[in-house]
Protein backbone atom coordinates (compact mmCIF):
# COMPACT_ATOMS: atom_id res chain seq x y z
CA UNK A 1 0.00 0.00 0.00
CA UNK A 2 1.31 3.45 -1.16
CA UNK A 3 0.95 6.60 0.74
CA UNK A 4 -1.80 8.00 -1.91
CA UNK A 5 -3.96 4.61 -0.91
CA UNK A 6 -3.16 5.35 2.57
CA UNK A 7 -4.61 9.24 2.01
CA UNK A 8 -7.51 8.18 0.40
CA UNK A 9 -8.38 5.84 2.78
CA UNK A 10 -7.83 8.38 5.39
CA UNK A 11 -10.07 10.92 3.62
CA UNK A 12 -12.89 7.95 3.21
CA UNK A 13 -13.14 7.65 6.82
CA UNK A 14 -13.24 11.09 7.94
CA UNK A 15 -16.25 11.48 5.70
CA UNK A 16 -18.16 8.92 7.13
CA UNK A 17 -17.63 10.29 10.75
CA UNK A 18 -18.61 13.91 9.24
CA UNK A 19 -21.83 12.33 7.65
CA UNK A 20 -22.46 10.38 10.95
CA UNK A 21 -22.00 13.80 12.44
CA UNK A 22 -24.83 15.44 10.95
CA UNK A 23 -23.22 18.72 11.45
CA UNK A 24 -23.26 18.65 15.19
CA UNK A 25 -20.75 19.79 17.29
CA UNK A 26 -18.27 17.72 18.43
CA UNK A 27 -17.28 17.61 22.07
CA UNK A 28 -13.62 17.72 20.55
CA UNK A 29 -14.47 20.02 18.11
CA UNK A 30 -11.65 22.82 18.91
CA UNK A 31 -8.87 19.98 18.51
CA UNK A 32 -10.96 19.02 15.32
CA UNK A 33 -10.18 22.55 13.83
CA UNK A 34 -6.78 22.50 14.82
CA UNK A 35 -6.01 19.40 13.11
CA UNK A 36 -7.95 20.95 9.87
CA UNK A 37 -5.74 23.90 10.15
CA UNK A 38 -2.88 22.31 10.37
CA UNK A 39 -3.48 20.17 7.03
CA UNK A 40 -3.66 23.74 5.18
CA UNK A 41 0.23 23.31 5.81
CA UNK A 42 1.17 20.42 5.40
CA UNK A 43 3.91 19.95 2.95
CA UNK A 44 3.97 16.75 1.73
CA UNK A 45 1.64 13.22 1.83
CA UNK A 46 3.35 11.87 4.81
CA UNK A 47 3.15 14.91 6.76
CA UNK A 48 -1.23 15.38 5.70
CA UNK A 49 -1.57 11.45 6.40
CA UNK A 50 -0.10 12.48 10.05
CA UNK A 51 -2.79 15.09 10.63
CA UNK A 52 -5.33 12.95 9.14
CA UNK A 53 -4.11 10.14 11.52
CA UNK A 54 -5.18 12.82 14.36
CA UNK A 55 -8.00 13.69 13.36
CA UNK A 56 -9.39 10.03 12.90
CA UNK A 57 -8.10 9.78 16.46
CA UNK A 58 -10.53 12.04 17.59
CA UNK A 59 -13.44 11.26 16.10
CA UNK A 60 -13.09 7.74 17.56
CA UNK A 61 -12.22 9.24 20.89
CA UNK A 62 -15.74 10.85 20.73
CA UNK A 63 -17.11 7.71 19.32
CA UNK A 64 -15.88 5.96 22.34
CA UNK A 65 -17.23 8.42 24.96
CA UNK A 66 -20.69 8.21 22.91
CA UNK A 67 -20.33 4.09 23.37
CA UNK A 68 -19.49 4.48 27.45
CA UNK A 69 -22.44 7.41 27.68
CA UNK A 70 -24.46 4.96 25.70
CA UNK A 71 -23.62 1.46 27.67
CA UNK A 72 -23.82 3.45 31.06
CA UNK A 73 -27.40 4.40 30.61
CA UNK A 74 -28.02 0.96 29.67
CA UNK A 75 -26.86 -0.63 32.73
CA UNK A 76 -27.69 1.88 35.14
CA UNK A 77 -30.99 1.04 35.35
CA UNK A 78 -31.95 -1.36 37.45
CA UNK A 79 -33.25 -4.76 37.32
CA UNK A 80 -34.39 -7.84 39.11
CA UNK A 81 -33.02 -10.77 38.26
CA UNK A 82 -34.87 -13.18 40.28
CA UNK A 83 -38.28 -12.28 38.31
CA UNK A 84 -36.69 -13.69 35.06
CA UNK A 85 -36.77 -17.99 35.20
CA UNK A 86 -33.53 -18.21 33.62
CA UNK A 87 -31.95 -15.14 35.54
CA UNK A 88 -30.96 -13.13 31.78
CA UNK A 89 -32.82 -9.76 31.48
CA UNK A 90 -35.82 -9.79 29.01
Amino acid sequence: MNYSEIYSLHIQLLKAYAANNNGGYSAYQREINHYRDQLRYAEDIVQRIFVLNQLVKLHEKEREDMMKWCTEQYFSRTHDYNESPDGNIG
